[in-house]
């Protein structure tokens, strides 16, 4: 099962609990975009003023999260020195638990829908060499 929609607070915790479970699974697999301290760094950090340039997606297994896409899309931002300056491109954070890797190309194909015609970028970790594969794959 899946879905799609804004971030919520509510799909933090779910984005947490993955990030534990692949965690105590594969700790190799950890990175900083998709780690339990960053999934609410991100979603708290201008969600008010540019939650609609933010995107996710949630698969679920049984009650349990396995797999989620957070995209940020293009938008403008205000620096703290008070310059603006407009994001034009699109990026994507994810977590797939191990156990679940085929979803990797899920991720991709609703990654390519939510920012189909803008310039995007991904950085898989580099210990998940299945999802490397995957989306250098995609890429060409």
């Amino acid at each position: 099962m899946a879905n799609a929609e804004h971030v919520t607070a509510g799909d933090v915790h779910l984005m947490q609990r993955l990030a534990q479970r692949v965690a105590a699974d594969r700790p190799d697999l950890v990175d900083i975009d998709a780690s339990y301290g960053e999934s609410a760094w991100n979603r708290g950090r201008g969600q008010a003023g540019d939650g609609a340039s933010r995107r996710r997606r949630m698969w679920f297994s049984g009650e349990g999260p396995v797999a989620w896409g957070r995209a940020r899309l293009p938008r403008r931002v205000r620096r703290s020195d008070g310059a603006v300056q407009d994001i034009t491109g699109a990026y994507l954070a994810c977590r797939i638990h191990p156990g679940h890797a085929g979803l990797v190309d899920d991720v991709i194909d609703w990654y390519d829908h939510a920012a189909a015609g803008i310039e995007r970028t991904v950085l898989p970790g580099a210990a998940d060499q299945y999802a490397q594969r995957r989306w250098r794959r995609a890429a060409t």
